[in-house]
């Protein structure tokens, strides 16, 4: 019998092939995209890496902190070797005589150098050679570069106001030529080092400040307001020291300063801080005779809401010969103070207020739910502290200050209940949840778009290059920001967004303006319309630009901001009622409730971390002032005068921060 071999068919044995080659180059592909996208990530890492490092070894530079500049040029060449800022800093400073032999032994990168004094330093010792400005990019790279060239060049700077570069170019005439124009050097430069002072002095850079008065003090020994400015800021930064440590130290070099410049910066505020502190500690170390005698001293400085009080209680525990309960020494006390600016005489007359004053009432709402909210978020003005932007009446520079609010300024360092300058030359301050990172807009000419700023390090981030960009906001996990910008020729608001890694590239969401990222979702508040340009008002789109969603019907609707739950959007409108007030929407029945009824302009709300409160900026008194109102409507009350001049008030943003 003869076995009959069934043959498999020849199409389905290339189908299988087929199959199995489709499959082999599917699988291929996603290997091979799988390491391409780790590779990127990598890169982006190295990148924001070597970012970082560059922008921290620049402004080390700038300032004039060359051995810190030199470690932080290294870490940016272990990470890219060929990096031409890094190269260009180190040769810089080389050429000044700072790099040390052990380090510029192991750097070997070699390129061409055009001065001659350069290529003399360089002949002792192996190092990084480069083409080079002599100040960051700021000096003219020829090949005879004299002492002539660099004053022009030191003399444009400081008529400009570039202190830095001037101190930095002056510098370098005296190390190339120690005679030239020995008076003229002097004086510009002993001037460039005050204003430079006087800058780190506006911005509580402190020490900084110190530093720069003393090399001045170097230059004119017998420059008695230079010396006088230099000993208040040494005794301030003691007083500094001792706060929360040892109020009974702080109280007594609070005092000898008080008695010798009772008017300089916030120390009227922080002596009558320190007393209070310390009654408290003595009334609860069983003295309460020492506390009454603490709080009237405080009394004698400036009355403040339930301080006459305390104190009238600390005697009668006094003279009863009994002792208070611990914990109730200081409730209900709030210490109030002016708006002064960090190293400034306060020009206005300090103020008193009225023991247990009631706030300011102007505001009042005729809604239904208004006293069942207020209810709610109602009672003492919450916590934290207000970022706001204003304009500095005397230079015209925009300025980040930051503002006690409630008892804060008692509770929270650093004590103060006056307005502090956080960042000069910045505006519409965002600070991340985490408290760590400002996000600004950049002021700077050199500096345009949007920008972010650590408090800790004092690490300076660029992350957009226009100056149109503006109004920034945080994506809840502090990775990503929105912004709004008109940078395209047909000068149109659009909604961008871009990771905060500092590579600039930003996506495009939506035609719009003013967002908000919720504090905890993503989905971006927005001023815009539809796609046909109808329905305008305020809309909600998610950060891939999908969802878009319309939240209000008024054209008019602008500035929204979300409360911490996200259950309502603040924002202000000047097409509801007439002129700019303050409304609250529901998110979810999309309710409206005007909160403000003033017949002058209330704007840019920010609502308070505990969702209570919504503070706004006003001239109803005809001076700008912050106010808050409850989120549920009712009165409004006054936080602090502005500090400084809000013409151009819908340039500026306010946020409210713990």
């Amino acid at each position: 019998m003869r076995t009959i071999i069934a043959r498999f068919p020849t199409w389905a044995l290339w189908l299988c092939a087929l199959i199995t080659f489709v499959a082999a180059v599917l699988l291929i592909l996603a290997i091979i995209l799988g390491v391409r996208a780790g590779q990127q990530q990598l890169e982006i890492k190295r990148r924001q890496q070597v970012g970082l490092a560059l922008q921290r070894a620049l402004e080390y530079h700038a300032e004039g902190a060359l051995p810190s500049a030199q470690t932080a040029y290294e870490a940016v060449l272990i990470l890219d070797p060929n990096n031409s800022a890094a190269l260009e800093g180190l040769a810089h400073i080389r050429q000044i005589g700072i790099v040390s032999p052990t380090r510029a032994a192991g750097l070997t990168t070699t390129v061409a150098i055009t001065s001659p004094a350069a290529v003399a330093a360089l002949t002792t010792q192996p190092t990084v050679t480069v083409a080079l400005p002599l100040t960051a990019a700021q000096l003219t790279p020829t090949s005879a570069v004299t002492a002539s060239q660099l004053m022009t060049q030191a003399e444009a700077a400081y008529a400009a106001g570039r202190w830095s570069e001037s101190v930095n170019v002056l510098q370098e005439i005296r190390r190339l030529n120690p005679v030239y124009e020995n008076q003229r050097v002097t004086e510009l430069l002993f001037d460039a080092y005050i204003n430079l002072a006087t800058e780190k002095d506006n911005q509580n850079k402190l020490e900084e400040a110190l530093a720069l008065y003393e090399e001045a003090l170097v230059l004119q020994p017998n420059a008695a307001e230079i010396r006088k400015e230099h000993q208040l800021i040494a005794e301030y930064l003691e007083v500094l020291t001792y706060r929360n440590i040892n109020w009974e130290r702080s109280i007594t070099l609070l005092r000898t300063l008080y008695a010798q410049e009772p008017d300089y910066r916030d120390i009227q505020d922080r002596l009558q801080e320190a007393l209070v502190a310390y009654g408290e500690e003595r009334s609860e170390e069983a003295a309460p005779c020492d506390a009454a005698d603490l709080l009237t001293e405080a009394i004698t400085l400036a009355v403040t809401p339930g301080i006459i009080a305390q104190r009238d209680q600390y005697k009668a525990a006094c003279d009863s010969g009994t002792t208070l309960a611990t914990g109730s020494a200081t409730a209900g006390i709030t210490v109030t103070g002016t708006v002064t600016k960090p190293g400034q005489i306060p020009t206005a007359a300090k103020t008193v207020e009225a023991e247990e004053a009631a706030p300011s009432t102007t505001d009042t709402t005729s809604n239904d739910d208004a006293a069942s909210d207020n209810a709610a978020s109602g009672g003492a003005l919450s916590r934290g502290y207000i970022l706001y932007s204003a304009v500095d009446a005397t230079n015209g520079r925009s300025r980040i200050m930051r503002q006690g609010v409630g008892s804060a300024a008692l509770t929270n360092a650093p004590a103060t209940a006056s307005a502090t300058v956080m960042r000069e030359d910045a505006s519409q301050p965002a600070m991340r949840q985490d408290g760590q990172r400002l996000l600004f807009h950049n002021m700077r000419d050199d500096m345009a778009g949007l920008s972010a700023w650590d408090p800790a390090t004092d690490l300076l981030l660029r992350f957009t290059n226009y100056a149109e960009d503006s109004l920034p906001t945080w994506s809840p996990q502090g990775n990503r920001l929105a912004f709004a910008s008109n940078r395209e020729g047909d000068r149109i608001w659009r909604i961008y967004t871009t990771w905060a890694d500092g590579n600039g590239d930003a996506t495009v969401l939506s035609i719009g303006e003013a967002p908000d990222w919720h504090p905890a979702q993503d989905t971006i508040v927005f001023r815009g319309c539809d796609d046909t340009g109808n329905r305008c008002g305020l809309w909600t789109i998610n950060g891939s630009g999908g969802n878009r969603t319309p939240l209000t019907t008024v054209s008019a609707d602008n500035r929204p901001t979300w409360s911490p739950d996200g259950r309502y959007v603040v924002f202000m409108s000047d097409g509801r009622d007439g002129n700019f007030e303050l409304y609250r929407v529901d998110t979810a029945t999309e309710q409206v409730l005007r909160l403000t009824t003033a017949p002058a302009n209330d704007g840019l709300p920010a609502v308070s971390p505990d969702g209570r409160w919504v503070a706004f900026v006003s001239n109803r008194e005809g001076g700008w002032k912050l106010w808050a109102v409850p989120i549920g409507g009712g009165a409004a009350t006054v936080i602090a005068p502005i500090a400084g001049n809000l013409d151009n008030w819908l340039n500026q943003d306010l946020q409210w921060i713990e």
